[in-house]
């Protein structure tokens, strides 16, 4: 498994990336933080540059090969571990199995146990995903195996905005034959993720920081169900800090889901504070929701 270090300093942060997201995808804050501590980001297996490994994609396998991984980088513990997305599912299943090794946690705009039946539409949405894109995996690994989309020029990287200097090392990761679908066993197993990661309902005084979208932002083009979805997920965002008597929650004003994207400045500001809090700075304003 692939995993990439910088920085000096401990505690050691640890980057968990959300569905179908790797090592690119912190390329925005992980520079600026390795120059608080040393920050580590990775490729789950089959994603980035991690080969793909047989078995279940639930949480609990992840958390253990993460574990596995930073014992064979001698990556000394304890640790902040931070999750965007899904990446949080696994990052309190993290906590769960190895409650000693933790110093703090990051959740960034984290998914909700019981997302799936809260949100509007997204049962529905789920469900017909699950049965369309192990299909569709098979007719793209046809596609790659035979070098259609190479000869096609369609080995090109969907790349955020943002990350327009990384768009080279994005489609190096299109068209390998090997690596197709290598985040569907996540998704497929996300229910089940959801379910795992509820089993942790507490962390005690561990400081937990909770940074979120902002529900206020434009909504041009939205769906009915995306608007409807947006006080849920608010709700649901706003639970997070009852996780721990240590929490506080950042709504990034103008931010979209990717909030370390749109608002890298907030994120860095938050996560070093975090860090600084555990080396025996200032608290935050533990039990707040501050916008920034």
């Amino acid at each position: 498994m692939h995993l990439y270090c910088v920085g000096t300093g401990s505690p050691t942060l640890v980057l968990e990336a959300g569905g179908g997201d790797e090592v690119l995808y912190w390329q925005t804050v992980q520079p600026e933080l390795a120059k608080t501590t040393q920050v580590c980001s990775y490729d789950r297996a089959g994603l980035g540059w991690s080969e793909p490994q047989a078995g279940r994609r639930d949480a609990e396998a992840i958390a253990r090969q993460l574990h596995a991984l930073l014992d064979e980088a001698r990556i000394a513990r304890s640790i902040v571990i931070a999750g965007a997305s899904v990446g949080g599912y696994y990052v309190r299943e993290y906590v769960r199995e190895y409650p000693t090794e933790v110093a703090g946690v990051a959740f960034l705009d984290a998914s909700s146990p019981h997302q799936i039946d809260e949100l509007p539409g997204s049962r529905a949405w789920y469900d017909a995903e699950r049965a369309r894109r192990p299909r569709e995996v098979k007719w793209n690994r046809l596609k790659i195996w035979s070098g259609w989309n190479r000869l096609m020029g369609r080995c090109k990287a969907d790349v955020p905005k943002v990350q327009e200097n990384l768009r080279a090392a994005y489609d190096a990761e299109e068209c390998r034959p090997g690596f197709v679908g290598g985040d569907v066993g996540e998704f497929i197993e996300f229910e089940r993720q959801g379910d795992q990661a509820a089993r942790l309902t507490s962390v005690g005084d561990l400081p937990v920081l909770v940074l979120s979208q902002d529900p206020d932002r434009p909504k041009i083009g939205w769906t009915a169900d995306a608007i409807a979805a947006q006080p849920v997920w608010f709700r649901e965002q706003e639970n997070l800090k009852s996780l721990s008597t240590h929490s506080w929650r950042v709504i990034a004003r103008g931010a979209s889901h990717h909030v370390h994207h749109d608002r890298p400045e907030v994120a860095l500001e938050e996560m070093n504070r975090l860090i600084s809090y555990i080396r025996g700075g200032a608290a935050p304003q533990f039990g707040s929701t501050i916008v920034e």
